[in-house]
């Protein structure tokens, strides 16, 4: 699971349960809360948030219906209002007026002469008190029919179809919510850090959590855990990952933080490895200067992590 996957599922356990889709005109529907971790175009996050629900690690939740192309399956459209004999989109909404003394109805227009209001009907020369909204109707500019009620006609903004409702396709429109199992797991998670830091609190340094670097690349390098304090009168910045698995890690999670670590100005990085990683990975850690601290609980790693540092911290 890459580090943007977790800080997503970290976010929904501790800010916004839910995963809620917003429409967008030129791209449909997106997940803005995901975009904010997940790296790519809104086509790559909404293929991670796939892979997520098929893994069982998001459920689906059912948030609306829309309206979609029946040719591409587009749910950016729009709809055209339509003259009923001709099917011209040239209409105009006319404003339906009352004489309250005489009872007749027309458009506006019809009451105004030569700057008089004047009834049609009774002839009278009234003031515009005298005229109540009576509803409103449509004229067609093309052909010159007039009705209550224009036809209409959806058009896909993609493909540029033009369909009718009883042509029109439906999706589903989904929010996305943690599974129990994996909401389980993340705050088990979660809670497994807080030994790890505790330790650098202790020992002076401020800490955030699934933070991110600025790198010289001008890259975001996202750790678990960044410590910030000062050594010898010099400000310091200590970045760790945390990974998990059942058996020894290989190359992978060094190589990652490798790359994080010399993107960045971070004066140390620790790589917490639960069980542990294989020979390779420590040959690898050993060259770049990663500390490695293999562990099987939290605890233990937090009590090797607070020897590492008591040791760092004199040298500096």
């Amino acid at each position: 699971m890459n580090h943007g996957v977790k800080m997503l599922l970290r976010h929904m356990l501790n800010e916004e349960p839910e995963l809620v889709p917003e429409y967008d005109q030129n791209l449909g529907f997106r997940y803005p809360a995901a975009e904010r971790y997940l790296t790519g175009p809104v086509t790559e996050v909404l293929y991670i948030i796939r892979q997520l629900y098929e893994a069982g690690i998001l459920l689906k939740k059912y948030r609306d219906k829309a309206v979609a192309c029946p040719s591409c399956l587009s749910p950016a459209i729009s709809v055209k209002y339509l003259c009923v004999s001709c099917t011209s989109s040239n209409i105009e909404k006319r404003m339906i007026v009352e004489h309250a003394s005489c009872g007749f109805s027309d458009v506006e227009e019809s009451f105004l002469k030569d700057e008089e209001c004047i009834c049609p009907k009774c002839r009278k020369v009234i003031s515009k008190s005298d005229l109540k909204n009576a509803g409103t109707n449509f004229r067609c500019r093309t052909c010159g029919e007039s009705f209550e009620k224009p036809t209409w006609m959806h058009n896909c903004k993609k493909c540029k179809l033009n369909f009718t409702l009883s042509e029109a396709s439906f999706i589903d429109v989904y929010c996305y919510v943690l599974s129990g199992e994996v909401k389980g797991e993340l705050e088990e998670g979660v809670i497994s850090m807080s030994p790890i830091r505790m330790r650098f609190e202790e020992l002076g340094f401020k800490v955030s959590a699934l933070s991110v670097v600025k790198g010289k690349s001008g890259n975001l390098q996202p750790f678990d855990l960044l410590g910030t304090g000062k050594v010898d009168g010099k400000n310091v910045l200590i970045a760790l990952d945390v990974v998990y698995s059942t058996e020894s890690l290989d190359v992978s999670p060094v190589s990652a933080l490798m790359g994080k670590l010399i993107d960045t100005e971070v004066d140390r990085g620790f790589l917490v490895a639960i069980p542990g990683v294989n020979q390779a990975g420590k040959n690898l850690a050993e060259l770049y200067d990663i500390q490695v601290i293999e562990a099987t609980t939290p605890k233990e790693a937090a009590d090797e992590l607070e020897r590492r540092l008591r040791a760092f911290i004199p040298a500096r």
